[in-house]
This record gives C-alpha cells, sequence and structure tokens, in this order.
C-alpha cells in the first residue's frame, strides 16, 4: 500500500511540474452506478450535466484564462469501500486528475483519507454522511450533510409536537448509528421516551420480523435511517404492508420518502414525514435552474433527488475554488478556497463552515403529500443555518 501511494504522489509530481501552463482539469467522480445503490451514480451525474450545461465546462480563472474542466465517472458497483479505494488509486495515478468527488456512501469516502493526504488531492463529498469523516483528512470538504445535522432537527420536532414514545430503527453501520443517537438524543431531551431500538443490516430487504417488534411495542412513532434505494424502498413498503400506519404509528423518515423513491409507493405513505436538508417542491431560483434542465435533458418525468442537488453542489464548489485558485495548483490552497463559500443551492441557502469544512445550511420538516395526482414532499417546518451537531459535541482537540 505504501508503495502505491508513493507511485501516486512521485506520478503527481510530475503531473504537477508537466502542467503548469495548462488550462484544464479532470475530475474524477466515484459512485455506484450498479448494484443496490445505483440511483446515487446517476442522479450525481444528472446534478453535474444540469450544472454544466446551465454554467458551461469551463470556469474563468485568476489570470483570467478558461480552465476546462472534465468529469471522469467509476463504478463502484456497491461492492463496498475496497473497490472505492482501488477506483481513487486508479484516477489519481493513471488519469491524472486534480480533484476527486462523488462517494454516495460513508464506507466508500472512509476508505481513503490516507489515499488524498498524501496524494494531495481536493475531495469533494457529495453525500456519505457520517460525522468524523471530513475529521480523517485536510483534503475533505463536504456539500451534503451530516446524518445527526438533519435527525437531530427531526427529533426536536417530534417532541415539541405531541409525539411522546418512538421506537428507532436504523441500518447498521456509521450512518445509521449517528441517525440512532441524535433522534433519540433530541426527542429525549424533549420529553420523548424511546422504546426500543434495531439495528437492521445495510442491504436488507426483509423487515417484516423487526417491524413486527415495532407493532409490538405500540410507540406513537417509528424512526427510520435506511440507506436510498432498494433498502429504504423496502422498509417503506414493510411498514404500510405489515399494518403500521393503521396501527397509527406515524413513519419518521429521511431519505426513505425522497421524491424519485415516491413513485414506488401507494398512496397510503401519505402522511409520512422527514426531515432533510431538500425538499424538490421548494421555489428557490437555482431549484427551478435544476429542475428546468433536467427536464430538458431527461424528459418530463424526471425527478431531482438530493443527489442531484449535491452533484450541483459539488460541482459549484469546484468551480469556487478553480476560479480563485487557478489550475494546477497545490490541493490544500482548493480547500482553503473553499471554506467560507456562501452558495445559493437549488436547497437553499447553504456555506462551508470556515472550522470544519463542513456544511452549513436549513433543515426542512416534510409531509409527503398527493398534489396534481402526484405524491410529493411538502415543507411545513424548518431550522435555519444548522451546523452538524456532533462536532459541536466533539470538538476537534
Amino acid at each position: 500500500m505504501r508503495s502505491l501511494l508513493k507511485l501516486v504522489i512521485a506520478g503527481l509530481m510530475c503531473l504537477a511540474a508537466g502542467k503548469a501552463g495548462a488550462e484544464s482539469v479532470k475530475v474524477g467522480l466515484i459512485a455506484d452506478f450498479t448494484g443496490a445503490f445505483a440511483v446515487w451514480g446517476a442522479q450525481f451525474q444528472h446534478g453535474v450535466d444540469a450544472y454544466q450545461a446551465v454554467y458551461g465546462k469551463s470556469v474563468k480563472g485568476p489570470d483570467g484564462k478558461n480552465i476546462d474542466v472534465q468529469f471522469v465517472y467509476r463504478d463502484v458497483a456497491s461492492a463496498g469501500p475496497a473497490k472505492s479505494r482501488q477506483l481513487a488509486e486508479e484516477l489519481v495515478l493513471r488519469e491524472k486528475v486534480q480533484f476527486l468527488t462523488g462517494f454516495d456512501l460513508s464506507p466508500q469516502a472512509m476508505a481513503i483519507p490516507d489515499l488524498i493526504t498524501q496524494a494531495k488531492i481536493p475531495t469533494v463529498i457529495m453525500n456519505a454522511g457520517t460525522a468524523s469523516i471530513v475529521r480523517t483528512s485536510p483534503y475533505f470538504a463536504r456539500v451534503s450533510f451530516t446524518v445527526a445535522q438533519y435527525t437531530a432537527p427531526l427529533g426536536r420536532w417530534a417532541a415539541r409536537n405531541g409525539l411522546k414514545t418512538a421506537f428507532v430503527v436504523v441500518s447498521d453501520y456509521a450512518p445509521g448509528y449517528d441517525a440512532e443517537t441524535y433522534f433519540a438524543k433530541e426527542f429525549e431531551a424533549g420529553g420523548g421516551k424511546i422504546l426500543g431500538k434495531l439495528r437492521t443490516p445495510q442491504q436488507e430487504l426483509n423487515y417484516s420480523t423487526y417491524l413486527e417488534q415495532v407493532l409490538r411495542a405500540k410507540p406513537d412513532a417509528m424512526f427510520s435511517f435506511q440507506p436510498s434505494g432498494a433498502p429504504a424502498v423496502a422498509l417503506v413498503k414493510a411498514y404500510l404492508e405489515r399494518g403500521l400506519k393503521e396501527a397509527k404509528i406515524q413513519f419518521l423518515g429521511s431519505g426513505e420518502v425522497q421524491q424519485f423513491l415516491l413513485p414506488n409507493y401507494s398512496d397510503e405513505i401519505v402522511g409520512a414525514i422527514s426531515g432533510f436538508p431538500y425538499t424538490e417542491t421548494n421555489t428557490y431560483p437555482e431549484n427551478l435552474k435544476l429542475q428546468m434542465q433536467l427536464v430538458k435533458m431527461y424528459g418530463e418525468r424526471t425527478e431531482s433527488d438530493v443527489a442531484a442537488v449535491e452533484g450541483w453542489d459539488g460541482t459549484a464548489l469546484i468551480y469556487r475554488s478553480l476560479a480563485l485558485v487557478g489550475a494546477g495548483q497545490d490541493g490544500l490552497k482548493y480547500i482553503e478556497a473553499m471554506k467560507g463559500q456562501k452558495i445559493d443551492s437549488p436547497r437553499g441557502p447553504i456555506s462551508i463552515d470556515p472550522e470544519t469544512r463542513d456544511i452549513i445550511q436549513n433543515i426542512y420538516i416534510r409531509r409527503v403529500e398527493k398534489r396534481d395526482g402526484r405524491l410529493v414532499n411538502i415543507d411545513f417546518d424548518e431550522e435555519k443555518d444548522v451546523k452538524d451537531p456532533w462536532k459541536i459535541d466533539n470538538p476537534a482537540k
């Protein structure tokens, strides 16, 4: 491993020496384009393509010259962190990328901090939500969220709004633990009681036995965190089919009811509540630009999604850093340029915390409704300028 990293670094040094006058940049995007989590890669690419269609495939550097920005895509194929690391090494060593981005699941991003640190590659996390990831390398910045950032406000909302008891069902990996911890912490701080907690395998598709335990506990609400894609769909369908809604157990979730997943459900999903950084039906100007461009490129029934927004925002942040620093510079210069950036996003105003390199944003409480014959999320409450609570609870040493 060490010898490979030395080869990567040597290759980058040669690249930097040879492209001092070059005005082009490659960005390597790693995500799942096939397998259980295939929705992520396609949505990231939709967001990137839409941004470049609206704002161009080049950005003007500080010297006034245009810098062409080319994205190079690699498929993790739902094969896990080892595959993510392999692809990152290939992109850095063979493709000579100057940035890395993508990373839909946390294990993918957690596989590369030593690589990007030694190779000095600025890396923009588009989705992976484990709170601690950004701290593992000074070359990370994040435009998505942390799981704690949006589950804590949902826990506070639930406690304020008549829900006295809850049962927690989360996926058995780091983001699930964050979701469990921060929903429960805030719900209990507001006077609520957690009746039970379950952790499910990351690619689980049969939730019947888990939800039977929830039914027996008779909580006011079930809080869920499952990876977006097939596991999330299976969980929601089990919630409806096993009679939890009929038992008046309120569904509280997040990515399980993203817009692009709603066509998988019957109208019984109406009334499901979630906390999330992005609601597709908002009317922010950048969201309207994104929606119009997606329809133009992919057709009327294309559903935008938080991953498309993350692709859009990740591209915007890379463009901002290139505009300030130029091409072919030291990786940390780009990270420094990203700190403190304020961006008008399709989700609303966002910024990059200059201390943590993580995102600050509004968190929206939404309800699934049926409007004009379609299932959609509608915002009805929000918390503004939310920082990651995990970092507040665990200050850097």
